[in-house]
């Protein structure tokens, strides 16, 4: 629809022209547009061919046309804001436009810039900036009638500048309040452009902005650092770099300080690509390569081999016990390089470890072997444990490699001593089975009211040697105990060799002679003296010549010699046996040794007569060798003991003879022990020889029958219920007249201190199980009461 002939300015096809004219005027305010003023047309004609937002307010009312652009800016408002009161249509904002449009009333033109106004136009209130201009307008007396605006929002502009202004700031402080030190270069020369807080304290805080590297920082110049900045700037390429040391002059007049820095050099290029800078930005590290340098001092001050290694295995990293022991530099053992130095047959092993561990995250532990420089192989168990990031995965493995040889050693020495263990436990079984049996046969024969006399006195006979063939293992036994436990204690007096030799042969010939073996000794020089103790020397040369004869074949030979050497007097027992292998020597007097091949030929025993021997050897300060050429060909033990000592005169060899017991008048004797059958037995052998024989079974009936009978003598076991026989033995003494019984000890326990707790307790003589029956009758009979 084209405007009216007489209506020109509203000619035009915008939606606010087309408003303007068909809108109904009548009524107050600007009335039709055939009577606006041509001020007002022209304003109006000028406004509708923009495209840029504008509105005039006219009149007394400030009534508001607009254009198409303002029709945008009004939202809501168009199109019943046309041709209202200007201030009307902002309610919201009037008090912020009533000053403005005062003054743009009273004649005043002028611009305004991003002006805040809090505006409703869309339903809701929303923060808007404008930019606009108010120009006043008169009419054709050049009277004020209205005002002219031309605006546009900046809104949109104004909240990207807070955004770009606040993210400037947010950079800025991030950039500042950096833990790392950053700066900025530009030029050749390195002029600071920037520098954080971070830079300006690692550099004792001096002014370095706007000026060169090489004038803030003279100190750098001569340490490289200018040289690389010129080389990234140069090149265009970065440099990186880790654990740098540099020495800073912090403090005014003060020393250089070290510090140790990981940093980057990134090149800054302009819009066309030209390198015009240097980026800094690094990590001051000194107190971490300090700490590193420690725990490297400490790693090389342990004394195994400590190392790390990368997560997939490669070794990173050794301390100096490395190439201490391997002689291999770390250089050359990182990688797999390590390898080089273990041994060929345990690489598979390494290498099936390493396999197994890739890509789990638990501590592991491997044993192998490494060349030392001197080129033996030791045994290592390596260890590691790994290091985790947040997610749980490998970062790298710390570890130790840890001579463990000897300790290889010592419990393969644990395993043999365990197994020998068994062994003997084995073999004390079976040694105290053999003798049970016969003893148990012989026992009912002597039961048998068929039995002959011919026939008990055989087994009597029996029952004798073979409790005497237990006495003897277990006086082994308690002797092997006492070297061990360093409680044997030898008796040493001035003692002929000779009768030595003699006792010696006359223990070993009865077996010789049951085996038709020859049984020979040579001294080769009679009446020498020793002073030792004369009952483990026989015992020594005894059990040599037992052993002989054990593994020697009937008709062999076996020889005893006695020769002098400087300052030591010489036995060597010799026989023509089945020998040993070299392995065996090696461990002849070892506790429980039996050779394997010689089990089937023993005639029993525990295995422990060879290390009784070599401990009562060692006892009397001397030495015992052993030598075989080999198996098949007889063995050799030599004995080296100090000596001899000179010659006091006249030698005479008196054998002692033990006087027979002589019955003297019958004594009350009370028995006190909790073996019924031990005590019952003991007590008939007793009546047989005419005493008077009483028997209880525990220390309370102990003390109650020895208040009672007032014995001559008391035999008491030790371990009673009720009361022990130290506690009897202490009552009884205790007791008027207690002084007057003999009190005997009946005990188990046989060792040096056990006799010495006897005699503490009151007791007069010690006995240890078994004891022979004869010998307690005759210590009875003798006792003068």
């Amino acid at each position: 629809m084209s405007a009216a002939p007489d209506l020109p300015f509203l000619s035009g096809d915008t939606s606010t022209a087309r408003l303007m004219r068909d809108k109904d005027w009548s009524g107050p305010g600007l009335g039709p547009p055939q009577q606006w003023p041509q001020s007002l047309r022209s304003v109006v004609s000028l406004m509708l061919g923009s495209a840029f937002p504008m509105f005039v307010a006219w009149g007394p009312a400030l009534c508001t046309l607009y254009n198409d652009a303002y029709a945008e800016i009004l939202g809501a408002k168009h199109p019943a804001g046309m041709g209202q009161p200007f201030l009307d249509i902002w309610q919201e904002i009037r008090e912020d436009l009533v000053p403005l449009v005062a003054r743009a009333v009273r004649g005043e033109a002028f611009f305004m810039e991003n002006l805040p106004l809090l505006m409703r136009r869309h339903g809701y209130d929303e923060d808007t900036w404008f930019t606009f201009s108010y120009s006043p307008v008169c009419d054709e007396a050049g009277a004020v009638a209205g005002f002219f605006c031309v605006c546009t929002e900046t809104t949109g502009m104004v909240l990207a500048e807070r955004h770009q202004r606040a993210e400037q700031e947010r950079l800025q402080s991030l950039f500042s309040q950096a833990p790392g030190f950053v700066a900025v270069m530009r030029g050749p020369d390195h002029v600071f452009e920037i520098a954080n807080q971070a830079y300006v304290q690692l550099t004792g805080f001096r002014d370095v902005i706007g000026k060169p590297l090489a004038l803030a920082l003279p100190e750098v110049v001569e340490q490289g650092f200018v040289k690389l900045l010129d080389q990234v700037y140069s090149s265009g390429e970065p440099y990186v770099g880790r654990s740098v040391r540099l020495m800073l002059n912090r403090e005014r007049d003060a020393p250089p300080t070290e510090a140790w820095l990981d940093f980057v050099y990134q090149p800054l290029r302009d819009a066309s690509g030209v390198v015009n800078g240097v980026f800094v930005q690094g990590h001051e590290v000194t107190e971490l390569q300090r700490t590193q340098q420690a725990l490297l001092a400490f790693s090389n001050s342990i004394p195994a081999i400590a190392w790390v290694a990368a997560a997939d295995g490669p070794l990173e990293r050794f301390n100096s016990q490395w190439q201490a022991y391997t002689g291999q530099t770390a250089e050359s053992a990182l990688g797999n390089g390590w390898m080089a130095s273990l041994h060929p047959d345990d690489r598979i092993v390494a290498r099936e470890n390493w396999a197994r561990v890739r890509g789990g995250n638990q501590e592991w532990q491997v044993d192998y072997r490494l060349r030392s420089a001197a080129g033996a192989y030791r045994w290592f168990q390596a260890r590691a444990v790994p290091q985790l990031d947040a997610e749980g995965r490998v970062l790298r493995w710390f570890g130790t490699t840890t001579d463990i040889e000897e300790t290889r050693a010592a419990a393969q020495v644990l395993q043999d001593a365990d197994r020998q263990k068994d062994e003997f436990l084995a073999t004390l079984a079976h040694e105290l089975r053999n003798p049970l049996a016969p003893i148990r046969t012989a026992v009912q024969l002597l039961a048998s009211p068929a039995a002959t006399a011919q026939v008990r006195a055989q087994a009597t006979a029996v029952i004798t040697r073979q409790v005497g063939h237990m006495a003897h293992l277990l006086d082994d036994l308690i002797d092997i105990a006492r070297i061990t436990r360093r409680r044997l204690t030898l008796k040493k007096e001035r003692m002929s060799v000779d009768e030595l030799v003699e006792t010696a042969l006359e223990t070993a010939r009865p077996l010789a002679e049951a085996r038709r073996q020859l049984l020979v000794a040579t001294v080769a020089s009679p009446g020498l003296h020793l002073v030792a103790d004369p009952v483990r020397l026989a015992q020594i040369l005894s059990n040599l010549l037992n052993n002989a004869s054990k593994y020697t074949d009937a008709g062999g030979r076996i020889t005893l010699e006695v020769t002098l050497a400087p300052g030591a007097v010489v036995f060597t027992v010799s026989d023509s046996g089945i020998g040993m292998s070299e392995a065996a020597i090696g461990k002849v007097f070892a506790m429980f040794a039996q050779e394997q091949s010689a089990l089937d030929r023993s005639e029993g025993g525990l295995g422990i007569g060879l290390a009784l021997v070599k401990g009562l050897v060692e006892l009397h300060d001397g030495t015992v060798t052993a030598h075989s050429a080999g198996p098949g060909l007889g063995s050799r033990f030599t004995v080296t003991l100090p000596g001899p000592v000179p010659a006091t005169g006249s030698e005479h060899a008196a054998q002692a003879v033990a006087p027979s017991p002589v019955p003297g008048r019958a004594r009350i004797v009370l028995l006190a022990d909790d073996n019924r059958d031990a005590v019952d037995l003991l007590a008939e052998l007793l009546r047989m020889d005419g005493h008077v024989v009483h028997t209880v079974n525990d220390g309370l009936q102990a003390v109650a029958q020895a208040r009672q009978l007032q014995p001559d003598v008391l035999v008491l076991d030790i371990g009673m219920p009720g009361k022990n026989g130290y506690e009897v033995a202490r009552h009884v003494r205790a007791q008027p007249g207690g002084d007057r019984p003999l009190l005997i000890a009946a005990t188990g326990w046989g060792q040096d201190d056990d006799r010495q707790k006897a005699m503490a307790a009151g007791f007069d003589l010690h006995l240890t199980k078994p004891f022979d029956p004869l010998r307690l009758s005759a210590l009875i009979s003798e006792r003068v009461i």
